[in-house]
């Protein structure tokens, strides 16, 4: 069984489209941005066609920065910076899926994710390695880790009728429109061409 930690952004859509895994698997863990992401991930699972489930596990007391509302930490590279995200993500779908079956967990990683410790190779390797010596040998992959978000999007063929329904805001259930997720968005779909700014 493969899993893709999707969130109903730019890049975890184009995973999911271009990976086609068994599951997609959407984690609230208390940030704030939660129902957006459900919203966008449950519509956009239909749209490809692909099994969708839904975890709830409330850290919204251990959280940081934009993302928990509260003030960014020092200790992070930008302002959505939550302590361990990934690897929490990463443990909790391994949780869920090993006594199903698990072999592999996809994560959406892309190349600009280097500004946090977490979204670098050596992050990558060690989580794969720490996983994969656990029950059930589970791998950890991030096909798109080379890759800029507008490269993602291309090679994955996903349709802009798709990518109309993604959410990636930091701040609130509707895009701000001014956070690092949003801007990262609509530059991705500017370079894209589905957007032109004045």
């Amino acid at each position: 069984m493969r899993v893709l930690l999707f969130s109903g952004g730019i890049d975890s859509t184009a995973l999911a489209h271009w990976t086609r895994p068994d599951v997609l698997l959407t984690i609230d863990y208390g940030q704030r941005t939660a129902g957006g992401e459900i919203r966008a991930a449950t519509h956009i699972a239909s749209l490809l066609g692909l099994q969708h489930e839904v975890v709830r596990v409330d850290c919204s007391a251990l959280g940081l920065g934009h993302m928990a509302g509260l003030p960014p930490s020092p200790l992070g590279a930008a302002p959505e910076w939550w302590p361990y995200r990934n690897q929490l993500l990463i443990t909790v779908a391994g949780m869920k899926f090993a006594p199903h079956g698990l072999s592999e967990i996809v994560i959406g990683t892309v190349a600009s994710d280097v500004v946090h410790a977490d979204g670098r190779p050596g992050f990558l390797k060690a989580i794969g390695a720490l996983m994969s010596f656990q029950e059930g040998g589970v791998r950890v992959t991030a096909p798109a880790s080379q890759l800029q978000s507008e490269e993602l999007v291309r090679l994955s063929g996903v349709s802009m009728s798709v990518l109309a329904w993604t959410f990636s805001c930091h701040v609130s259930v509707h895009a701000c429109g001014q956070c690092r997720g949003c801007q990262k968005h609509l530059i991705t779909l500017e370079a894209l061409g589905a957007l032109e700014r004045d």
